[in-house]
């Protein structure tokens, strides 16, 4: 018997498309065109930001400058032309508010180079007009500027809005305040900076007791995870770290693959002031009381206080590690209680990238009061521990990175960008004849020379209390370098 082959329901049959016509054709091919035309002045913007990006690192390697601010011109002037508000400007970046009477109210024009521009044409009672600008740097947005920039970028939104939207603004130059400014210090590393260092830096430049905020500018490449640190002092006051880099990279400003700046990693500190707090600490909000020389002045406090901060985390961290030395040292046999230590330390660091031991140098502060005798040669013996396997293998372990030392040279580098300022004026030196750039190097510090420094400090354990040592040598360091 032989059976026939049964139907398979399940086949499909093969549908086939039509062939494209001309006109189809022809409107892919100039679709691919317009693709590849587009793609081709991206990587043409691309490289001349880059350039751009490379001559704000042409003369200095960091500057000290405003950011992004908004000022608020009170009881302005305004005079504008209604019958262009149907005009396709107005369509494409601008909305029109008016109230229950008909009257015009507000206008709100935000583009991507006149920025955010709120004119409030509102008076009633304590209501008064006012307009409100967004004062952006151009983009890229690398550099920075002075007061005489601030002055210079309101000159052009205004004059922009008298000649592309025929809006009129008189006004008094006395009643232009501040709602919110970025004070922004610019660096160029040779190198990436750990996310250990750049927390202790932030630490110590904000207040160590504030919660601090990770985040990722998510792009492809990566390297470093948490590309922004930030911490909010108060509603009116909070302080950015960030990878200029990555977020160029992420705005497409910059090529992710193939960029000439693969060399440079460029970061940002911001401090933002809102409202009152910028009267509070720079003198005035107003536009035409303040000078580069009273934001100089609180930008050097800033700092100063955070020289003091960095040494009591500094303190704080040795209390720490001594207390759970003393506790380890009660707990098990003598013999063995540097390995324990050593074991507990790196228990944090594979949970925390922030360890009670921020690295090396704070074994050589411990006053280790709990042991009567040898307490250098324990020093030594921790040390020796800890340095175990880049004795052997050439690779440095976490606490040999010198976290604390990198941060003081980066505060250091900080306060003397502040004396070029009080020379040049705040913002960005540019020399627009060259690609050649300039960049602080993130030194890294041999077994060699750490131990020539660790040796230093142990051998001159004096009797003074171990926390006046320790202000001490770390304000000569911060005074001289550290010095090799």
């Amino acid at each position: 018997m032989v059976r026939r082959p049964k139907n398979n329901k399940r086949e499909k049959e093969v549908v086939m498309r039509p062939p494209l016509s001309r006109e189809e054709i022809e409107e892919k091919e100039r679709q691919k065109e317009n693709r590849e035309l587009r793609k081709k002045e991206l990587l043409e913007s691309q490289k001349q930001n880059e350039n751009f990006i490379k001559s704000c690192f042409s003369i200095v390697p960091s500057h000290w400058g405003i950011d992004n601010c908004i000022v608020s011109i009170l009881s302005p002037k305004v005079s504008y032309d209604p019958n262009v508000f149907d005009e396709q400007i107005y369509i494409d970046t601008a909305s029109i508010d008016y109230n229950s009477k008909g009257e015009l109210v507000k206008i709100t024009i935000q583009s991507v180079d006149l920025g955010k521009v709120t004119i409030s044409l509102k008076e009633v009672g304590y209501t008064k007009k006012y307009i409100a600008i967004q004062l952006n740097g151009p983009s890229p947005n690398f550099q920075t500027t002075g007061i005489e920039g601030i002055k210079l970028r309101l000159k052009e939104v205004l004059h922009k809005l008298e000649k592309d939207y025929k809006i009129k603004i008189k006004y008094n130059p006395n009643s232009i305040m501040f709602k919110k400014i970025e004070l922004a210090f610019t660096i160029a590393f040779d190198k990436l900076p750990s996310l250990p260092t750049r927390q202790l830096l932030i630490r110590s430049l904000a207040e160590e007791e504030k919660n601090r905020d990770l985040k990722n500018h998510r792009t492809s490449k990566n390297a470093d995870k948490f590309s922004m640190v930030s911490t909010e002092i108060n509603k009116k006051e909070k302080h950015i770290l960030y990878n200029k880099i990555e977020k160029a990279k992420k705005n497409k400003q910059i090529r992710k693959t193939n960029s000439s700046l693969k060399n440079l990693e460029i970061f940002r500190y911001e401090v933002e002031l809102t409202g009152s707090k910028i009267a509070e600490q720079l003198d005035s909000h107003y536009l035409a009381r303040l000078t580069d020389e009273k934001i100089i002045q609180y930008l050097e406090i800033l700092i100063s206080d955070g020289v003091f901060r960095y040494i009591k985390i500094i303190i704080k961290a040795t209390k720490k590690c001594e207390k759970m030395l003393k506790r380890i040292y009660k707990k098990i046999q003598p013999q063995v209680y540097t390995t324990e230590f050593l074991f507990s330390i790196n228990d944090q660091l594979s949970t925390t990238t922030v360890s009670d031991l921020i690295d090396e140098d704070i074994i050589t502060f411990l006053p280790l009061k709990f042991l009567k005798t040898n307490r250098g040669t324990t020093k030594r013996r921790i040390l020796e521990r800890f340095q175990c396997q880049e004795e052997k293998t050439g690779t440095k372990h976490e606490l040999g990175k010198m976290t604390s030392w990198q941060v003081l040279e980066i505060i250091r580098v900080m306060f003397h960008s502040l004396e070029e300022a009080k020379i040049y004026g705040l913002g960005t030196l540019i020399n627009p004849s060259t690609t050649s750039y300039k960049t602080f190097p993130l030194k890294t510090y041999s077994l060699e020379k750490r131990n020539k420094i660790f040796n230093e400090t142990i051998t001159k354990n004096t009797r003074q209390n171990f926390q006046e040592k320790m202000l001490k040598r770390i304000l000569k360091r911060f005074r001289d370098g550290i010095q090799i």
